[in-house]
């Protein structure tokens, strides 16, 4: 077995790990509050399909980070081999589907920004919250395939190098578990080549048609001008997105075919996991910045916080000018 170890000590794991993940925890759990809740108590509920993707999204980051906390509490006891399986299985699972959710949001951005004039984008345009729901299902039936091949019993993971072995060969069922593995294998390869495509096509012809209508935002009304600005934060948050995309998926298709050809790359999963872990704060991040729900409700509690904290200290100062002038008095 060649070797090209890419790997991280259990503490840098825990130091990365640990504080991303909170953080990460914290901002859905808030973003969770903000979905149910509105100022004046009345319950918020963003329009279809939005409010699915979103909630999609913040679903996958939670189960995520959840699972990573607890990978990171399994370097310091022993556990049962399952547990330390199913968890890994989990957190791939959980990063998987959450590259759906986070397509779907650009997809959706981009027919609310660039008109659609091809007859197979009007269709689509047309039945969109449709074909959100049948991707986001259809992705969820799709991967918790290879969950389940991965958390059965038995020897999941079968090498292009094991399986030539006589050993292998003259079992029936691994060879099966062999073709089914690496059919899923080669399946989530092409899905995640063809959700990259669909970001970059989206991403490119939203940022072209905000270009041709930079000298028009500039000549146009002070609320057109708004309107625009908000489309290109959208757009370069989705460009952002992306990228994170492009690596996350880039570094585990790595590891899955380095695993295949038997190059032991890195054999703990902690760097994969930290990624995954990155990947999903950065994702949280943009959540946050993009939704206008999510940011203007964090900006309002920072201003109670704010007003709070000056009334405290207005009423310390009072309190101690009142101290001063009983002493005063008594002297």
């Amino acid at each position: 077995m060649s070797s090209i170890i890419v790997e991280m000590s259990p503490l840098a794991f825990a130091i990365v790990n640990v504080p991303v993940s909170v953080a990460t925890t914290l901002m859905n759990m808030f973003f969770i509050y903000c979905m149910f809740s509105s100022q004046d108590g009345s319950e918020i509920c963003q329009k279809p399909p939005l409010n699915v993707l979103v909630g999609s999204l913040i679903g996958c980051n939670l189960l995520l980070n959840i699972c990573n906390l607890v990978f990171v509490i399994y370097k310091t006891v022993d556990v049962p081999v399952w547990a330390y399986i199913v968890s890994c299985a989990l957190i791939l699972y959980a990063m998987r589907t959450s590259f759906t959710a986070s397509l779907g949001l650009n997809v959706f951005y981009y027919f609310q920004i660039v008109p659609a004039r091809h007859p197979c984008l009007i269709w689509v345009k047309t039945r969109i919250k449709l074909f959100m729901y049948f991707m986001l299902v259809f992705d969820r039936i799709f991967f918790s395939f290879g969950f389940i091949l991965q958390v059965l019993p038995g020897r999941v993971f079968i090498s292009a190098v094991d399986f030539n072995s006589s050993s292998i060969l003259t079992s029936r069922g691994l060879i099966l578990r062999y073709y089914l593995i690496l059919t899923d294998f080669w399946l989530r390869c092409c899905y995640c080549f063809i959700c990259l495509g669909i970001m970059v096509a989206s991403n490119t012809s939203t940022v072209l048609y905000l270009w041709k209508h930079v000298k028009s935002m500039e000549n146009s009304s002070s609320s057109s001008a708004l309107h625009y600005r908000k489309q290109k934060r959208v757009t370069t948050l989705s460009i952002i997105q992306t990228v994170l995309f492009f690596f996350s998926s880039g570094w585990l298709i790595t590891e899955e075919l380095m695993f295949r050809f038997n190059i032991n790359f890195n054999p703990t999963g902690h760097v994969l996991f930290s990624i995954v872990a990155c990947y999903a704060f950065g994702t949280t991040v943009i959540l946050g910045v993009g939704q206008s729900k999510f940011r203007l409700r964090a900006v309002d509690i920072v201003k109670k916080l704010g007003r709070i904290v000056l009334r405290s200290n207005l009423n310390v100062g009072d309190v101690n000018v009142n101290f001063r002038l009983s002493d005063t008095g008594k002297g």
